[in-house]
C-alpha cells in the first residue's frame, strides 16, 4: 500500500476515532492508515491479515480502547444485559402482584 500524497510504502495503521469512524469504517471493511514519510491520514481498503480472521468482539464493534477494553469483556457485557433483563421481570412480577397495574374492568357496573 502507497501513501496517495507522497507514493511512499512506509505507511502504518492508524487508531480509529471515535465509535462512529470504527463502526463506519469496519462497515466498508476500510481503516485509517498514516505515511510516516509525509504525516497524511488516509483511509483505504484493509488489508487481510491472519489477525482479520479472528471473531469480533463487542469491544472491538464499539471501539473501545485500553481500560474499558479491559472492563468491558464480552461476559461482561452479556451479563449486564441479563442482569437488567431479569430485573425488568422481577419489577413487573411485583407491580402485577400487588396490583400497581389493575387489569381492564370489563362488564356493566351499574350504580
Amino acid at each position: 500500500m502507497n501513501c496517495p500524497k507522497c507514493q511512499s510504502d512506509d505507511v502504518r495503521r492508524s487508531r480509529r476515532r471515535g465509535p462512529q469512524e470504527g463502526l463506519a469504517l469496519r462497515v466498508k471493511h476500510q481503516a485509517p492508515y498514516r505515511c510516516r514519510a509525509c504525516g497524511l491520514r488516509f483511509v483505504a481498503e484493509e488489508e487481510v491479515t491472519a489477525e482479520s480472521d479472528r471473531p469480533l468482539s463487542i469491544a472491538d464493534y464499539l471501539g473501545l480502547r485500553g481500560w474499558a477494553r479491559r472492563i468491558l469483556t464480552d461476559q461482561v457485557i452479556y451479563g449486564g444485559i441479563a442482569l437488567l433483563v431479569i430485573l425488568v421481570v422481577i419489577i413487573m412480577v411485583f407491580v402485577l402482584a400487588f396490583g400497581g397495574i389493575a387489569p381492564p374492568v370489563t362488564g356493566y357496573q351499574g350504580e
